[in-house]
């Protein structure tokens, strides 16, 4: 049903999406205060700005001219950008709190600092675990749809050497979507398993998103033409940490913390890059 080449691009999809099962793990177990998360969602923007940049934007520059790449990876930051309204918002359904932060955004760090707390009965820092519980499910729902393209990201990388590298970096920044997901549910059921599941399905659209590519984008793939892709791929990486890892990040209010994350992603993906040429 699949030769070598589309086994290796379904398998590298599912191990990008299986991260939300880890970011959820550590949703329901580790309970990361604000610290953490603004260290992960930096880490995660080191590694797909400089795998963005470098790999995808740069090289591709030297290889086929700076017109065609710059108009293919801003195409595909425009694409992201005009695409994002699109996509499901808590902030849009829930109202936003007087301090400026959007009730899913306080419920998410509520939930992983007091989601033992037996004495709420009611729910996590005022929020009613019927309110938390739907925050849970509508950001898995955005978070399932944002997955969707990555997977066919993965899915056109893999037929190049970066294939591996591309799934290494997407799943970074599934991490902490992972626990966006996974804190706000468990603190509305108490149920580790129920928490997790989610999570982890919401990283499953990765390989429907690859399948999707495998499909019905391959027959028409030349070399030239996946270059390009993957350029605009870059742009869109690049309009997600901008657009949606960074306010997240600044949110936190740690950004000492985001920014050592920052460091350590990027060093951490120029190594990977450098090892793998």
């Amino acid at each position: 049903m699949f030769d070598a080449d589309e086994r290796r691009a379904l398998v590298l999809s599912v191990l990008a999406g299986a991260t939300t099962t880890l970011g959820g793990v550590v949703a329901v177990y580790k309970k990361p205060d604000a610290r953490a998360l603004a260290f992960l969602l930096g880490v995660a923007i080191g590694v797909m700005t400089t795998l963005s940049f470098v790999e995808l934007y740069v090289k591709n520059v030297i290889e086929h001219g700076i017109l065609s790449v710059t108009g293919a990876t801003m195409g595909g930051a425009g694409l992201y950008a005009c695409a994002a309204p699109l996509l499901p918002n808590t902030e849009q359904r829930a109202g936003t709190t007087s301090n400026g932060s959007s009730p899913s955004e306080r419920t998410a760090m509520n939930a992983m600092e007091k989601s033992d707390d037996k004495k709420d009965t009611g729910g996590i820092g005022g929020v009613s675990k019927v309110r938390l519980l739907r925050l849970g499910i509508l950001m898995a729902f955005a978070m399932t749809l944002h997955n969707l393209p990555e997977g066919f990201a993965v899915a056109c990388a893999s037929f190049t050497k970066i294939g591996p590298t591309m799934a290494f970096a997407i799943g970074m920044h599934n991490v902490p979507e992972g626990i966006i997901i996974a804190a706000p549910v468990y603190a509305a059921t108490g149920s580790r398993t129920r928490a997790i599941l989610l999570a982890t399905a919401s990283g499953l659209s990765e390989p429907i998103g690859a399948l999707v590519a495998l499909k019905f984008m391959k027959p028409y793939l030349t070399p030239a033409r996946l270059e390009h892709l993957l350029a605009a791929t870059g742009g869109i990486m690049i309009a997600v940490s901008v657009l949606e890892l960074w306010p997240e990040a600044k949110k936190c209010a740690n950004n000492d913390s985001m920014y050592r994350g920052i460091l350590i992603g990027s060093g951490l993906m120029l190594l990977t890059l450098y090892l793998g040429a």
